[in-house]
């Protein structure tokens, strides 16, 4: 018979399947596979002779694969358990990368390369992680939350500099640059994510569940529907997936065009990496003291300010990437404490996974449309689409100031049943 594992036990494990969970986003498709392949399109641009928009379509079809992978990914979590997901998708996720290297002079090879690793690596999207950080706290888990989740912050960081940015300088190969990542995949985050990631006993398992049935509150996913604050959400990640992501996409061409050297643009890949680290600890915190659409609007002004510099002064890009950073940094950490807050925690994965994959469509419309309205104008300039950016940000911001107040007050899941909850701001 399963027994629960005793006290000290629980925290070391729970301790270390953060630890793990940090680890395995660092090195996960998040960062690989969506955050720094702005570092590759130059390269690939320049090998292959393709068009800008046609390279960059491969990443659109990334954000496609994300949202048909992410249902997929919930049952095979809820099936097969974290765990065993997660360890199973790292090295297909690590096959998948190094086959990109040998990508041939054929763009829809080049296309189906891509579309592979999002399936490959359908275990390691936040959500497997999250999961298996969930059942080893009660107290802390936002702190345990935050902590797995500052490890794509960290991956951000330090891939650039210490792996992306040095392999292209020294070859000048992007094909030699994902090689090595996907052998750090293999070789580092396997068996770190192997040892540190525990499962707790069906005994344990089943007490949270009572625990989390006894807390649960808010909406159904059907009468979130009809609410106006749910399209308000949807809406404004749409847009903010249309410009935050393919401005962190085209960030390195973008500045290459304006006569910044590789190194350069390393370095402000780290900096961008360093934005979103300190906006995904530092979220969490604000969130819990102001009124957090208007932290979302704040952070898509300065993504609309941002776009401003590259397009007039491209000098002041580190600036500018920092401003991306805190954007990116802060939309998820948000949206999960909003949806709470708008809607209680009865149907709380399906309004957050909708919502996601809003943002991702979002994104595969705006990865391609950059760089192609850059192609589209006389000058062969990202300013149109980087001024165009600016007014949809500046859009988004204005809708996020006019959510209405919460409908539940922190603290509401704690309280007995009926208990009113009242509204703040």
């Amino acid at each position: 018979m399963q027994t629960a594992t005793p006290p000290s036990e629980a925290s070391r494990n729970g301790i270390l399947t953060t630890l793990g969970a940090t680890v395995g986003l660092a090195f996960g498709p998040s960062v690989i596979a969506n955050l720094t392949v702005t570092a590759y399109i130059p390269q690939i641009e320049k090998e292959f002779g393709w068009l800008r928009s046609d390279v960059s379509f491969a990443f659109s079809i990334v954000a496609y694969m994300i949202v048909a992978m992410s249902p997929l990914q919930g049952l095979l979590v809820d099936r097969y358990g974290s765990r065993r997901v997660v360890l199973t998708s790292i090295p297909l996720f690590a096959l998948s990368l190094a086959a990109i290297y040998f990508t041939p002079a054929n763009i829809y090879v080049y296309y189906l390369l891509w579309a592979i690793v999002p399936v490959a690596a359908i275990g390691l999207w936040p959500l497997g992680y999250l999961q298996a950080v969930t059942p080893w706290f009660d107290r802390k888990l936002g702190l345990a939350l935050g902590c797995a989740n500052a490890g794509i912050g960290v991956g951000s960081v330090f891939l650039p500099m210490l792996v992306i940015g040095p392999i292209i300088a020294r070859t000048d190969s992007w094909r030699h640059a994902v090689l090595a990542l996907a052998a750090l995949v293999l070789f580092v985050s396997w068996p770190i994510v192997a040892y540190c990631l525990r499962v707790p006993s069906a005994v344990e398992i089943a007490a949270r569940k009572l625990t989390a049935a006894s807390r649960s509150f808010g909406l159904s996913f059907r009468h979130a529907m009809k609410e106006p604050t749910f399209w308000m959400l949807n809406l404004g990640f749409f847009l903010l997936g249309v410009t935050a992501t393919s401005l962190v996409t085209q960030q390195v061409p973008l500045l290459r065009d304006a006569g910044w050297t590789p190194d350069e643009t390393t370095r402000l890949q780290t900096t961008f990496g360093f934005g979103l680290l300190f906006a995904r600890v530092a979220v969490g915190f604000v969130i819990d003291h102001i009124f957090a659409p208007r932290v979302l609007t704040t952070v898509s002004i300065g993504g609309a300010v941002a776009c401003v510099l590259y397009a007039l002064y491209p000098d002041l890009g580190y600036v500018s990437a920092l401003l991306i950073g805190f954007l990116l940094g802060a939309e998820f950490d948000v949206l999960a404490f909003l949806i709470k807050r708008y809607y209680g925690n009865v149907a709380y994965g399906r309004i957050y996974g909708v919502i996601f994959g809003v943002f991702y469509l979002g994104s595969a419309v705006g990865i391609w449309a950059l760089p192609k309205l850059r192609e589209l104008s006389a000058d062969l300039s990202y300013d149109n689409g980087l001024y165009a950016a600016a007014a949809i940000l500046l859009a988004s911001a204005v809708l996020m100031a006019y959510m209405p107040k919460y409908r539940y007050a922190a603290g509401h899941g704690t309280q007995p049943s009926g208990a009113a909850a009242p509204q703040q701001a």
